[in-house]
Formats: C-alpha cells, sequence, structure tokens
C-alpha cells in the first residue's frame, strides 16, 4: 500500500501543480489572452490532467485483480470516456474503498476535468451573454452613440480610439472576426446587408434622446460605401421636412472614400443635407503632415526677415518629392495651397514660388485628377486676352517631373543639384513604396547627406505603421509622418480635427460679426438665432471647396505665426505664453488695429477696416494670404473670372436673382482670383455697378471690399487660437 500512496502522492502533486499554474497563468495574462488561453483548453493545454489521472485507474484495476496488460487497455478506455465527461469508478472501486487518499485523488481528477469542460462552455456562453448585455446597454444608454460600418482593422482602430461613445461594428462578420471582437471587447453586429442597421440609426436619431448619432463608413469597398451612402440619403430625403433640415445637428456620417471618387462623393454630401462629410484618407495625411512640419519650422532668421514676413531675396526653396502616388500628390496639392511666401521686390512685396522636384518612374504629370484640378488654370489661361480679366495670379509654384526609378545612377546626383544652394532650404519627401522601403530611401539619403556636408536638407519619410519604440531615426533633420493609426483612423482626427474646429468657429465669428458691422444689437436673441443659421449655412449650403478655404486658412496659422518669429502649442505647454498686446505689438506695430463697436456676448473685438491699407508687416501678412488662397483655389480647379461677368452675371441665389461677382463654383470660376492690387479693382467694378444715387462711392467701395478678409486671419489669430486650447509663443 505504501507504493500506492507513493504513485497517488505523485498524482495529487501533478494535478495540483496544473491547477496552480493555470490560475497563476490566468492571473497574468490580459483579457485577450485569457479568454484565448481558456478556449484553448479543449485543444489539449489541461492534458496533464487526462496524464496524470492514467496511473490512478491502472493502479485501481490492478488492485481489483486484473491482468497488467488488460489494466492497461481498460485505463486508456476509461480516461478516453473522462474527456467526454462520462465517469465510471466500478472497476476501481476496491481501491476507493480501501484508500480514502486514492478516493479524494480520483475525485479531485474527476472534477478538475469537469471544470476543464465548464470553463470552456461558459467562455462560449460568455460572448453570447457579453453580446445580449452590450445590445442592452446600446439601446437604454444615454451616452452619443458611434456607429462603425465595415469590418476591418482600420475601423477596428476607429473603435478603440474613442472611450466616450456607447460604440457598435456592423458588418458581414464570420465566426473568427466575431470572436476576435469578443476577445478584444469590442461590440459588434453580424450582418449580411446595412439596412436594418441604418433602419436603427434612423431610428435612435429620431426619438429625441440621445444628443449625438456618428456613423464611420469605411468599408474599404468604395462601391460598397457609395451603396450604403446611397441608402442613408434616401432615408435623409424621405424624413419629414421640418426634421430634415436640422438633422445634420444629430447626425454626423463620415465616409471614407478613394480620393479617385472624389466627385462622387462629392455629390453624395451634396444630397445629404449636411449629414454625411467625405474623408479622404490621403488629404488627412498631407494636412497633419503640413500642419505638423510647415516649411517655416526649418528656416530661421538666415532665411526670413521677421520685420516683412518676407522670404530673404537670395533664399530658394526646394522640395524634392520621390514617388508621386496618391500620398505625396495629396502632399503636393497641400503644400502649394499652404507652403507659400512672398519676398520684397522692387514695387513691394512679390510673390516667392517654392520649387518641386518630382522623381517617378512613371510619367506622372499625365493625370487626370491634376488636369481637372491644379493644371487647369496653367491649360487654360496661359494664352487668354488678359485685358478682359483682373490683373493675372501667378503660378502658385514650379514643378519639374523626372522620369527616374530611385535605382537610377543619375537619381542621387539630380538630388545633390538641387539641393546644392548653401543659402537655400531643401526637403525631401519619401513616399515611393512600402514602410521598410521608405524607411531604407531615408537611411541612403541620410548617409548621402553626411558625405555631400548638406546640413541643410531636411528629409521626411511616409511610414503607414509606425513604431516609435524602434527609434529608426536617430539622425537630427530626418521626420516621420503618415501614420495611419495615429493621423487617420482615430476619431478624435476624424470627428475633433483642430483645424475643422477652427475653420467652423471662424464661419461663425464672420457671421456674428457680419450683424455688429450691419449696426445690429447683438443681443442673446440674435446671437443664437445666427449662429444657428451659421451652422446650418456651413452644412448645408457651402460647397465643399468654400469648408475648405476656411479650412486650409487655418491650417496656414502656423506657418504665417513662424513668418513674424512665433508659434503656438497647446495651453499645457509649459512654455511661456504671449500675451494678446505683446502679440499686437509684434503682429501690428506699424499699422495698429482699430476696433469697432464690440459685443460682450461674442467676448470678442470687432475690427473696424477702412479702404486704407498701409504698407506694413500686417498688409505683408494680408498679401502673403490672398496669394496663398489663391494657390489653394488653383489647386482646387478654379480659373479667375472676366471682368464681364464679374460685372453682369447674375444666378438664383437663396431664391433671388443677385449678381454672383463672377463667383461661379458649378463652372468652377471665382471673381477674385487676381493679384492683391487686382481685388481694387474688384471692388471699384462691383461698387460702379451697385451704387445708388444717395450713396458716395466711397460707402459702396467699403462694403464691397473684399481685402479686409484677407486680413482677419491675423487680426483674429490671438483670439481663435485661445478659445481653440492654444496659445501663441515665441519660436
Amino acid at each position: 500500500m505504501i507504493i500506492y500512496n507513493i504513485f497517488i502522492a505523485i498524482c495529487f502533486a501533478l494535478l495540483t501543480a496544473e491547477v496552480v499554474y493555470v490560475v497563476v497563468s490566468l492571473a497574468r495574462k490580459k483579457r485577450a489572452e485569457r479568454v484565448a488561453y481558456i478556449r484553448s483548453f479543449k485543444k489539449g493545454k489541461c492534458i496533464v490532467i487526462f496524464i496524470s489521472t492514467l496511473p490512478l485507474y491502472f493502479m485501481g484495476y490492478l488492485y481489483a485483480g486484473t491482468g497488467v496488460a488488460r489494466s492497461l487497455i481498460e485505463t486508456i478506455g476509461q480516461v478516453v470516456n473522462l474527456v467526454v465527461l462520462k465517469y465510471s469508478f466500478s472497476a476501481i472501486s476496491a481501491l476507493m474503498q480501501d484508500n480514502l487518499f486514492f478516493t479524494i485523488t480520483v475525485y479531485y481528477s474527476a472534477i478538475l476535468v469537469a471544470i476543464n469542460a465548464v470553463m470552456v462552455t461558459i467562455s462560449v456562453l460568455g460572448q453570447r451573454f457579453w453580446m445580449w448585455l452590450q445590445s442592452v446597454k446600446a439601446r437604454f444608454s444615454a451616452k452619443d452613440k458611434l456607429y462603425i460600418l465595415g469590418y476591418n482593422d482600420n475601423n477596428l482602430d476607429i473603435y478603440e480610439s474613442d472611450n466616450k461613445c456607447c460604440k457598435m461594428i456592423a458588418d458581414d462578420v464570420d465566426e473568427d472576426g466575431c470572436y476576435g471582437m469578443y476577445v478584444r471587447k469590442i461590440y459588434y453586429n453580424s450582418c449580411k446587408s446595412f439596412d436594418k442597421v441604418i433602419e436603427h440609426i434612423f431610428k435612435g436619431v429620431s426619438n429625441g434622446k440621445i444628443a449625438q448619432h456618428t456613423v464611420v463608413i469605411n468599408t474599404e469597398n468604395d462601391d460598397k460605401n457609395i451603396i450604403i451612402c446611397n441608402l442613408i440619403v434616401n432615408k435623409i430625403v424621405a424624413t419629414e421636412s421640418s426634421k430634415r433640415n436640422n438633422l445634420f445637428n444629430r447626425l454626423r456620417i463620415y465616409v471614407f472614400g478613394n480620393s479617385v471618387y472624389s466627385d462622387i462623393y462629392g455629390d453624395i454630401v451634396e444630397r445629404s443635407y449636411g449629414c454625411i462629410r467625405y474623408v479622404n484618407k490621403h488629404q488627412k495625411i498631407a494636412m497633419g503632415f503640413v500642419d505638423r512640419y510647415p516649411l517655416t519650422q526649418f528656416m530661421d532668421e538666415r532665411h526670413l526677415d521677421y520685420n516683412t514676413a518676407c522670404v530673404r531675396e537670395n533664399v530658394d526653396i526646394n522640395v524634392c518629392m520621390i514617388g508621386f502616388g496618391k500620398v505625396n500628390q495629396e502632399v503636393f496639392l497641400t503644400s502649394v495651397a499652404n507652403n507659400q511666401f512672398v519676398t520684397m521686390g522692387t514695387n513691394g512685396v512679390k510673390l516667392k514660388a517654392v520649387n518641386y522636384h518630382i522623381f517617378d518612374k512613371n510619367p506622372s504629370e499625365n493625370n487626370k485628377n491634376l488636369n481637372h484640378s491644379y493644371y487647369r488654370f496653367r491649360n487654360e489661361c496661359s494664352d487668354v486676352d488678359e485685358a478682359q480679366y483682373l490683373p493675372m495670379p501667378e503660378l502658385p509654384a514650379t514643378e519639374q517631373y523626372y522620369h527616374l526609378d530611385i535605382n537610377d545612377p543619375k537619381f542621387y546626383d539630380i538630388i545633390r543639384k538641387v539641393s546644392s544652394n548653401a543659402t537655400g532650404v531643401n526637403f525631401v519627401i519619401i513616399a515611393f513604396g512600402t514602410d521598410l522601403e521608405n524607411i531604407d530611401l531615408a537611411k541612403k539619403l541620410i548617409a548621402k547627406r553626411r558625405e555631400w556636408g548638406m546640413e541643410n536638407l531636411v528629409i521626411f519619410v511616409r511610414v503607414e505603421d509606425w513604431k516609435k519604440e524602434e527609434h529608426i531615426f536617430d539622425e537630427n533633420n530626418c521626420y516621420v509622418f503618415g501614420d495611419d493609426k495615429t493621423d487617420v483612423y482615430n476619431i478624435d482626427e476624424i470627428v475633433a480635427d483642430k483645424i475643422f474646429r477652427m475653420a467652423h468657429m471662424r464661419n461663425e465669428l464672420y457671421a456674428l460679426e457680419y450683424q455688429i458691422t450691419c449696426g445690429n444689437n447683438l443681443d442673446l436673441d440674435l446671437y443664437l438665432t445666427t449662429k444657428a443659421e451659421a451652422n446650418c449655412d456651413w452644412f448645408q449650403r457651402r460647397k465643399q471647396i468654400e469648408r475648405e478655404s476656411n479650412l486650409y486658412g487655418c491650417l496656414s496659422l502656423r506657418s504665417k505665426l513662424n513668418m513674424i518669429g512665433l508659434d503656438y502649442c497647446s495651453q499645457s505647454d509649459e512654455r511661456p505664453a504671449l500675451s494678446e498686446s505683446e502679440y499686437l505689438a509684434i503682429y501690428a506695430k506699424d499699422d495698429p488695429i482699430v476696433y469697432a463697436t464690440s459685443s460682450d456676448i461674442i467676448e470678442k473685438k470687432v475690427v473696424s477696416y477702412t479702404l486704407d491699407f498701409p504698407e506694413s508687416l500686417r498688409k505683408n501678412l494680408a498679401i502673403h494670404e490672398h496669394y496663398r488662397w489663391n494657390s489653394y483655389m488653383i489647386s482646387k480647379g478654379m480659373i479667375p473670372s472676366t471682368k464681364e461677368q464679374i460685372e453682369n452675371e447674375v444666378a438664383v441665389i437663396d431664391g433671388e436673382v443677385k449678381n454672383t461677382n463672377g463667383k461661379n463654383y458649378q463652372l468652377r470660376r471665382h471673381g477674385n482670383l487676381t493679384t492683391f492690387d487686382g481685388l481694387v479693382e474688384f471692388r471699384e467694378i462691383v461698387a460702379r455697378r451697385d451704387k445708388r444715387p444717395d450713396q458716395t462711392m466711397e460707402q459702396v467701395e467699403l462694403n464691397k471690399d473684399v481685402i479686409k478678409y484677407d486680413y482677419q486671419l491675423m487680426d483674429d489669430a490671438y483670439w481663435l487660437l485661445a478659445h481653440n486650447g492654444y496659445k501663441i509663443i515665441k519660436r
């Protein structure tokens, strides 16, 4: 019996060791690992339990007088039965009656076998119960709702980036996908089509209980995205008109789509009564890049005259773009629309064009999208009768294309030649291949830069999945951009983008200031009414190009501040902030701002503009802003209107026949696409046309003047930034 007890003790110890191992393993694992670990029990993770049971049954059979061979066969059969929870102790009952320790150990193993099976079962049932619980929470929660249509890794990142809303992912998801989302605690709705989900969304919007419904459509299939959008548009159109017009306040829909189909998505946005907003992934990457790395960040007093906000005469600005696919095309267009500069000429400030050197093995300048947008002005306005137009704006930039593979022996020679101006600023933007290909070329250019002795060559490399802890680039003047998870598939970047917030706020500000400049008393009622109308106008009436015009204006704020030796950062930053008076002492030192009667309601001084714009730093920045606006409009395919169109073109606007002043977004023309001096001629044309006998020409021109809009961004910069969580600092 002693020998029996020794073997029983060994089995008991093995079973206990397995229990301790499993408990410790579960305690140390995170939820995802823990669920997967439990479900792996059925695949033999707890085989020690069954191995420990083999000698127990073998001893029981031997004790009952069964032969060795038969005992072994019977033991294996009994243990196999244990796997399916078929217990039988009759054959080993003799030893159980004579040895309490044996009995305890046998029952101990039987209980562990049952627990093994029950844990797997509970895990599977737990998934069903968790889903039911999440559906109950979603139905009755008073939180804002987030619906993500489409199952893919990017949408999982969006889901996990939000910690405020009651959220759900919906798509046709297989069993493995459902299990994967359950492991990550992601609530999902596995559905063959989105009809019921859309019905549920609109039912939630109409019940009046939830403040906000946000929908992200990103199936990574444009056909599917467009079908979903059209289903939603049909639901919006079918909504009662009194509710439909305010639907955009509670229903925000963001659809990700390929920029190749931007016009199709634009049409959907136009028909959605302000509810649907198009998200161009590559444009978001480009805007994030320009916001984080304006070219002025790498320029100092050697390159910029802070007293005039001008680039010094001998400074050339060169940008080499390696690859001209979707990312770099958007970076190019966004950079052209924001990285604009002026320099001092003999007759005042003039445009200082950035030189773009574009490397791609394909003839990438032959591009239908670029010909439709950026190159339309060059292609259609190069040989017009200039007498019919206001002074023509200059081309926003210069471009030179090189049909070279990066393996071509000439590649490095051209980069070196382009960047050889010691007094210039030179940039390389790499976005031609995979992350590793881009990183590898960046490392090679870092080595080349060292060999050439060109420390003024700044390198940017697009890395889609950037692991900051890898420290790939320890060199100065090499920067990573375009991390999808941070810059694109992040709920704050989608719905709470700081640039969008500032642009939207400026739109409201224009409307409120208009009430004041018209002499109206801006009391609380008028304030709320005006703000609501401006909000409706922004989402429902303004074209995408108009909204983006405001966006790109705010995007250029940092660059403009850099040009006068300033910058902005979060208010939580430890660097000391400038006061408003300190900011104005720099910005408006030689042209003080004159304020009109303001209103305490908007907590902002209203600037009083005249027709006198004296030479000053302030005027230089206004000229810079107009040239930047010209560049943005040209990048979107807009061309100038003729003088005759400015004076005589009419259209039905808000139900009335009005003069367009040459602004026609359907035909992509604008009357203000001209030089800064051309804006003076513009206001004279429209003032002569609209002047009444009881008015002076000056009164009418003051009303028609558009130059003041080029001043407003920097005039209001301190207030705008402060009310969005930022502060102005010295560089």
